[in-house]
């Protein structure tokens, strides 16, 4: 309530008289004195001098989930290994949610050995040793084939006039049961070691294929039976698992092969960016060999969805039991599946 006041009777009329003062009464300054604080305490905790208030809800952000681990080996220093290679270094496992730590095995029987062993999730390494390692009691399948043609062609010095001329010699394979065996029997426990004992005439003859065919092409020896040319149907290099694993793993196997044929779509569209990853695969610093490899292997074999069908297995099958009795006769659906290639190409991953 406001009222006149200034210490005296009020004049005639209850008019102010001059050097009087107006008062505001206790009650009502306790009320605008309140609301004024009130106001102070609206304001110090986010409100705006245009009356809009603040939101004070907090931001709930969705956490990454961290990337799955998973063990991979791969059985040789070959071009037939690029793809799960590109895939690590061009970061597609990652994208695809997994951490894979993906290392050399020299030898597919090696590799083998380490898969059965449990000290790897995954191998990449040839169907052959996948066959021989089933009947021998190995739970494992293929889930991939990328080299489903031979590449291999056999070498042998300048000197070579026909076969009377491998009478006595050492002819020499990669890995004891696998694809340079049924290409070709001394072996010597990769690719590399092979190469290398032909260069140092270790080795009188033995399979080939680029880029190591251009340091023999380089030394004089030449090709003399050439089975990449005739397409004869291989299981060279695939990804290989336990069953119990794919089974339990669905998940990790469909988001591994992914990466793999996304690295194969890849690939196959930019060379530039290829060479790099196969010379640190390869450990091979020839450029017109990189190129001769990139151009054979990239372009040429390795499909987009590397399918794993029975034709090549049971032609890979029937040669291998000519050294190994216990393939024989092998169901070898039994140790394929495809079903994660399928999914991928039904999704239409590869374009």
């Amino acid at each position: 309530m406001v009222e006149w006041s200034d210490n005296s009777a009020d004049p005639p009329g209850g008019r102010p008289a001059g050097g009087g003062r107006w008062h505001v009464r206790s009650g009502f300054a306790l009320r605008v004195s309140a609301i004024a604080i009130s106001m102070a305490v609206v304001v110090g905790c986010g409100g705006s001098s245009s009356g809009s208030p603040t939101p004070t809800v907090a931001a709930s952000a969705t956490a990454t989930p961290a990337p799955i681990k998973v063990r991979a080996a791969y059985g040789n220093v070959t071009p037939a290994n690029l793809a799960p290679f590109y895939a690590k270094e061009k970061g597609i496992f990652l994208a695809n949610g997994l951490d894979v730590d993906l290392s050399l095995i020299d030898g597919g029987g090696k590799a083998m050995a380490a898969l059965l062993g449990n000290s790897v999730e995954i191998a990449q390494l040839g169907g052959t040793e996948t066959m021989a390692a089933y009947v021998g009691g190995g739970d494992v399948e293929a889930v991939t084939l990328f080299v489903p043609v031979s590449p291999w062609v056999l070498m042998a010095p300048a000197s070579y006039t026909g076969p009377n001329d491998l009478k006595g010699k050492t002819v020499g394979v990669a890995s004891k049961g696998g694809s340079s065996e049924v290409a070709a029997n001394q072996a010597t426990g990769s690719v590399a070691n092979l190469t290398a004992a032909m260069l140092a005439n270790q080795v009188y003859a033995g399979p080939g294929h680029p880029p190591d065919t251009a340091a023999l092409f380089k030394s004089g020896y030449k090709v003399i039976m050439d089975l990449a040319a005739q397409k004869v149907p291989a299981v060279e290099n695939c990804t290989i698992v336990t069953k119990k694993y794919a089974s339990e793993h669905k998940d990790v196997m469909q988001r591994y092969v992914d990466s793999l044929v996304q690295a194969i779509v890849a690939m196959k569209k930019d060379k530039p960016g290829t060479l790099p990853v196969m010379q640190k695969l390869l450990n091979v610093t020839d450029q017109d060999a990189l190129s001769e490899t990139y151009d054979y292997y990239v372009t040429q074999i390795f499909p987009i969805y590397p399918e794993v069908t029975p034709d090549a297995w049971n032609y890979s099958r029937d040669e291998l039991a000519k050294t190994n009795a216990a393939v024989r006769g092998l169901d070898v659906t039994k140790v394929i599946d495809n079903t994660f290639v399928k999914d991928a190409q039904t999704r239409k991953l590869g374009g």
